[in-house]
């Protein structure tokens, strides 16, 4: 396989998972105004939920369906005793869901430990002779999919329309019979089953421990502001502009200066939009 070749399907398959992970992030905010720095610590709790089906010897391909769930039912008790006080409030949910993850990590330390885990590959495989792994192969696909899901039902459905009607004036969408609490409440649920599912995914390719989704939600909050809060295919230009760069900078350097070229780029995009608005 040539260089080039491996470096733009690198560059696709980290813009699928920044992609993945981010998009949680994005319909919790986009819509609340909630920003959830514990949606690192979902993912890393879905990341787990794979490490436990490997361990119990289960099929891996159950966490895609495991993970979300669990994740569905922890993010139905977060909204419910702590989120539902925080609409809106963007300083204030910053500092209870930083508290949250540190709760979360704390836990995770006690039942697992500090250890630095693995959760092997579930297909190890290459397709049509390409010297690629198929399971990033599989991730772009599963990122084009959800893409395409995602904007069917903000497009198509009754669900879309009423979400957008609560992103563009929550106030009037409330006068027109909209339950704005419920809404809400469903959309924390399925941002954390996305969070759930993004961990489980990314989990066979990275190193699983307590503190793993510090670094995701960082990139995943910058992709959204760069993309602009509430725009799906915002999401998608502003994860291939800080994955891209991130990518192609690591692949001729290394991951450190990729991360920093990364801030670089979200700092002057985020500017030009600031100077453009």
């Amino acid at each position: 396989m040539s260089i080039t070749l491996l470096l733009i399907l690198d560059i696709i398959s980290t813009v699928s998972i920044l992609f993945i992970i981010a998009t949680g992030l994005a319909i919790i905010f986009g819509l609340m105004g909630v920003v959830n720095l514990a949606h690192g610590h979902f993912v890393m709790l879905g990341a787990y939920t794979a490490l436990l089906i490997v361990q119990n010897n289960l099929n891996p391909w159950l966490a895609l369906i495991a993970a979300p769930l669990i994740l569905a039912v922890v993010g139905l008790f977060v909204e419910r005793f702590l989120i539902r006080m925080l609409y809106g409030k963007i300083m204030e949910s910053i500092l209870a869901t930083w508290g949250l993850g540190i709760v979360i990590t704390q836990i995770v330390e006690l039942i697992f430990g500090k250890d630095f885990k693995q959760v092997p590959i579930p297909i190890d495989t290459t397709l049509l002779n390409i010297d690629y792994s198929f399971y990033r192969l599989l991730i772009i696909a599963f990122a084009i999919v959800l893409l395409i899901v995602l904007a069917l039902i903000e497009r198509r459905t009754n669900l879309g329309i009423t979400v957008r009607a609560v992103i563009a004036n929550h106030t009037l969408a409330s006068t027109l019979g909209v339950n704005i609490g419920r809404v809400y409440q469903m959309t924390f649920i399925a941002g954390s089953a996305l969070a759930g599912l993004a961990g489980a995914i990314i989990a066979p390719l990275v190193t699983v421990y307590s503190n793993m989704g510090i670094g995701y939600v960082v990139n995943a909050f910058l992709a959204i502001l760069v993309g602009g809060a509430g725009s799906l295919f915002g999401l998608v230009g502003g994860s291939t502009l800080l994955a891209g760069s991130d990518s192609i900078v690591s692949f001729w350097a290394d991951k450190v200066w990729g991360s920093i070229f990364l801030i670089l780029v979200a700092m002057v995009a985020m500017k030009i939009k600031q100077l453009r608005d």
